[in-house]
């Protein structure tokens, strides 16, 4: 069985072989097991889901050496409503993208401009249920940093052995 057959919450495949994911949970808890997993694109990392502040609540964090947080926002369509969420999370995080299916992701990058505008990154989950990054969004400080603080004991809390 190959790899992208064991993946789970796949409905169907296109007949290009991506996978559609039934709903956006789904998505995420591939996107989840990948984060957890050797080789991702952003190397080891801490996670956290949903992560709720005073403008909305942010889908994954996620925290890598040096306390570099990362915050993703996932969709299975609208991309553009993850775009604004992704713009809106970067009050905070390091570093900020949205996370799509590939057949979405393809969409949306032929508008990369605005995601260079907005300092936002784009990535997916291929076929093989690996992440893939189309657009890497540059390092910036974070304009709440308290917020910060906030994500970063989250996803520190939640990683905890207990």
């Amino acid at each position: 069985m190959e790899q992208s057959e064991k993946m789970e919450g796949i409905t169907h495949k296109t007949p290009e072989g991506i996978p559609v994911y039934s709903t956006e949970k789904m998505l995420v808890d591939q996107f989840v097991r990948v984060l957890g997993s050797e080789g991702n694109p952003w190397g080891p990392v801490f996670v956290s889901c949903e992560f709720f502040y005073s403008r909305g609540k942010t889908d994954v964090l996620a925290l890598a050496d040096g306390n570099l947080l990362i915050a993703f926002e996932a969709k299975l369509k609208d991309w553009r409503y993850a775009l604004d969420q992704a713009y809106r999370n970067t009050c905070f995080a390091h570093k900020s993208y949205v996370v799509v299916p590939e057949g979405t992701a393809l969409t949306a990058f032929a508008y990369v401009a605005e995601f260079k505008r907005r300092g936002v990154g784009l990535c997916y989950v291929d076929n093989a249920g690996e992440v893939s990054v189309l657009e890497e969004p540059e390092v910036s400080t974070p304009i709440e940093p308290w917020i910060a603080t906030q994500a970063v004991s989250r996803v520190r809390s939640d990683n905890e052995v207990v």
